[in-house]
């Protein structure tokens, strides 16, 4: 079998970059409104109150906050493995695959950094 490697410009698509882009803006827009609904509505956090963290995150229980981090890391750990099979199976796997790997990865950093800084305000409450 022989290798021979392709063009930097093929299996690019500049109107998929754009759709990938706007999806992952968007994406990340809808998971940072959420999780302030989700604080505000749901957990009771006062939108006013300024500290590195709301009181709620001390709680030591389950809340509906976590389920939500959890689902955002869960929807970014599925467009990465999206982003696998794009990369096989797309008409253009450059800009598939990264576009939903760039999508998994925002959405995996966001929904895990909220989730480390709740477990440091558990930790630090006791």
């Amino acid at each position: 079998m022989i290798e021979t490697p392709i063009a930097t410009t093929q299996g690019v698509s500049r109107r998929r970059d754009r759709i990938w882009g706007w999806t992952a803006g968007i994406a990340g827009v809808i998971v940072g409104v959420g999780s302030a609904v989700v604080a505000i509505f749901v957990e009771g956090a006062n939108a006013y109150q300024s500290s590195p963290y709301p009181p709620f995150f001390t709680k030591r229980q389950l809340l509906a906050y976590d389920v939500f981090l959890v689902l955002v890391v869960a929807v970014g750990a599925l467009f990465g493995v999206a982003a696998l099979g794009l990369a096989r199976r797309s008409r253009f796997p450059r800009s598939d695959a990264l576009g939903a790997g760039l999508l998994g990865t925002i959405l995996m950093l966001l929904g895990s950094a909220l989730v480390f800084t709740r477990l440091v305000a558990i930790v630090r409450a006791e």
